[in-house]
């Protein structure tokens, strides 16, 4: 498994309280994608949150000139969400478009408020991840504005060599903002 984050807070949530976690869990629906589908368009509102269970999810968001901007990937046991539109209810500014046959479970935005008003163990479960993606958003953003192409490529094999086994190179210099010539030149040459 790439991220056991989420299944190590829902552990966390079983162990403090029980009842929250059966009724948490059982509020899941399993779902699935082809490669090529949209999870979440783009300027609709994101209502449900996913945790990937096989495959691979793209998060991005268009530029001015209408090309891809990659924001992040989601491999099994990853959270998956457009956040800003799940939180607000506002049409989202990114789309989840899925890369790789992908199986998930899925809960309604609904039920998840519902059960963090209800719980307080929930709530927690949701502000602890909640915490741990904006330390990683916070990280990621500063290796993508900072780094230089070949520094971001040691650290993408250094902290997340799946990225390197699994993921389309377009797709990968896409999120790492250079050229897919240049990946290759790096990839050959370290």
């Amino acid at each position: 498994m790439e991220n056991d984050i989420v299944s190590e807070k829902l552990e966390l949530l079983r162990k403090k309280d029980e009842q929250a976690f059966n009724e948490f869990s059982g509020a899941f629906e399993t779902g699935s994608c082809h490669k090529g589908e949209i999870l979440v368009p783009m300027y609709k509102t994101c209502d449900r949150l996913y945790i990937v269970q096989s495959g691979i999810a793209k998060q991005f968001r268009h530029k001015e000139d209408g090309s891809e901007y990659i924001t992040w990937f989601s491999f099994k046991g990853d959270l998956l969400v457009a956040f800003a539109s799940f939180v607000t209810q506002e049409p989202s500014k990114e789309a989840i478009k899925i890369i790789e046959d992908c199986e998930y479970i899925s809960i309604s935005r609904k039920m998840c408020y519902e059960l963090a008003s209800k719980y307080h163990a929930v709530e927690t479960f949701f502000r602890e991840l909640l915490e741990i993606y904006y330390i990683q958003s916070d990280e990621r953003l500063f290796f993508l504005q900072s780094f230089t192409a070949k520094q971001k490529y040691n650290h993408i094999l250094k902290e997340m060599p799946h990225f390197l086994q699994r993921l389309p190179q377009k797709e990968l210099s896409s999120f790492l903002g250079i050229k897919r010539e240049t990946l290759s030149r790096i990839r050959k040459y370290s």
